[in-house]
């Protein structure tokens, strides 16, 4: 077990060595397989695979483990505890599309009706045929049009108020696939097909209708109202090994039905409990079993080979809001997310009864956060080797991590000479505001020799990327963007193009 004995404490790892026995012959309590994947989640932060990493367990209809390790704001020294509050990017569409499985059960809705009378204030691209798109087109992400406007406000930018995005799927054109494409826009849509339905809108439902039957208290969508020292807030990993808080980029206005959830750990163990026992939880049926059954139906399948595996886990396709597939044979319903630093993994084993999640932030959230998952599966479905097997992995990510840290100075140099060339204009030609119907305002503005960038609840340090074409850099969503702007032969930029898209001069 060399991967996880260099991970933890003299009385972990003897701890470890007794359980790997127990699995080898598979007799794992449910109180070692706790204690285990507590372990080896302790030994990730402490190898500095991960800043902050929360784990739960569920069995039998209770929470083996609900746990937080490392800290939820490493330069402010906040610990990460039971109250933190975790992102959950895009596994937010588990609990949105339960909520539209709810209406549906209820008659409300039908996953086979035709789009348009779904949503009445919507307007439609000239080349789209919403009479033959339906909501389960949008739900298992076969609906072929682009997502890019609408997605980009909704999860990025939040330019364009949420009750103008209806009018927004005038610009999602036709892309021309016929595959399933994984985007967010048809949670987006399942969101105006909830507000169209139920006045109160989709967020209060989701309050009323999912998460105070499950008991769960503490998850919203949103973050204003509470300390926000409680969230987990993403991380970079610097050259040096050493994690420093980076700001945790939603606001209101970006905490979307696709990806705009908080919750603490406690409250996903119970969504994870109440989905796998058909509803019922704390000896209780507060769903009815058949919309459970419906949420988690296969609405489509995977059309292209390189979707049909997540890290370990086999995907099939699509249902109401979740990923259905299997982990090693065993039949698994899962959900899993990422934005800007933050990792998010949510499943469970319904024959088995048995679930797990793993929340990160920064380093090798993702990679840790898939070992966590599997562990608790390989033990929950006593498989002989699953403590080698952990250990393994995380052995692996070790050089992982090893080479990202190579692969970040490398980084850091080659963007410390870039900003050495010299521009091809002055400065204040590239400052100014910029617009495009849709997708709303940006705004480059001059402070000393450096610009800054606005755009929506977006704000960035913009830097040189190529001076010879004009071509600057930016932070969008946690990643590097490159603004290419153009000018007329005298005076400021008159345009500038992101991600494809031009944005004309405005002021």
């Amino acid at each position: 077990m060399p991967g996880l004995r260099t991970a933890c404490s003299l009385a972990a790892c003897v701890m470890l060595v007794s359980a790997e026995a127990a699995s080898a012959q598979g007799r794992v309590t449910p109180d070692e397989l706790a204690r285990v994947v507590d372990s080896v989640a302790a030994g990730a932060v402490a190898d500095g695979l991960v800043p902050a990493l929360g784990v739960a367990v569920t069995m039998n209809g209770r929470t083996l483990l609900a746990r937080s390790h490392g800290m939820a704001d490493a330069t402010g020294g906040v610990a990460a505890d039971d109250r933190t509050l975790w992102y959950l990017a895009s596994t937010s569409k588990s609990l949105t599309g339960f909520g539209v499985s709810l209406l549906a059960h209820d008659g409300v809705i039908s996953f086979h009706a035709p789009i348009a009378p779904l949503i009445p204030a919507a307007r439609w691209h000239p080349d789209a045929n919403p009479a033959r798109l339906t909501l389960g087109h949008f739900l298992s992400h076969t609906h072929h049009l682009n997502d890019a406007v609408v997605v980009t406000n909704a999860a990025f930018t939040g330019a364009v108020p949420e009750s103008e995005w209806p009018g927004l799927l005038a610009y999602a054109n036709p892309t021309g696939s016929t595959d399933l494409v994984y985007t967010n826009l048809g949670y987006n849509v399942a969101a105006m097909v909830i507000d169209a339905a139920r006045p109160e809108g989709w967020r209060r439902f989701l309050e009323d209708r999912v998460y105070r039957p499950a008991g769960m208290t503490e998850t919203y969508a949103r973050v204003s109202g509470f300390d926000p020292r409680r969230i987990a807030r993403p991380h970079t990993l610097g050259a040096d090994g050493r994690y420093t808080t980076a700001p945790f980029l939603k606001t209101d206005v970006t905490m979307n039905a696709a990806g705009g959830h908080l919750a603490t750990l406690h409250d996903l163990a119970r969504w994870t409990i109440v989905q796998m026992d058909s509803g019922r939880i704390d000896g209780r049926q507060v769903f009815p079993a058949a919309a459970v059954a419906l949420s988690h139906r296969l609405i489509a399948p995977q059309t292209r080979d390189q979707s049909k595996r997540f890290g370990y886990f086999d995907r099939a396709g699509w249902g109401a809001g979740w990923d259905i597939g299997a982990y090693d044979g065993e039949h698994m319903v899962g959900r899993f997310g990422s934005y800007a630093g933050t990792q998010s993994r949510l499943g469970f084993l319904p024959s088995r009864r048995v679930g797990a999640v793993a929340m990160a932030t920064g380093g090798l959230a993702g990679p840790v956060s898939d070992v966590i998952l599997t562990l608790a599966f390989d033990l929950g479905t006593g498989r002989t080797d699953a403590v080698t097997r952990a250990g393994e992995r995380m052995e692996q990510l070790g050089g992982r991590l090893a080479q990202s840290r190579r692969s970040i100075a490398a980084s850091d140099s080659t963007r410390a000479e870039r900003q050495k060339q010299v521009l091809q204009h002055p400065l204040t030609q590239f400052a100014g505001t910029f617009a495009r119907p849709g997708l709303g305002e940006v705004s480059f503005s001059q402070r000393g020799n450096r610009l800054n960038l606005r755009w929506g609840a977006i704000t960035s340090d913009v830097e040189i990327f190529d001076a010879s074409r004009n071509q600057m850099r930016f932070e969008f969503a946690g990643s590097g963007t490159v603004a290419q702007f153009e000018f007329g032969p005298t005076g400021p930029a008159t345009a500038v193009i992101i991600q494809g898209s031009r944005f004309e001069r405005s002021r």
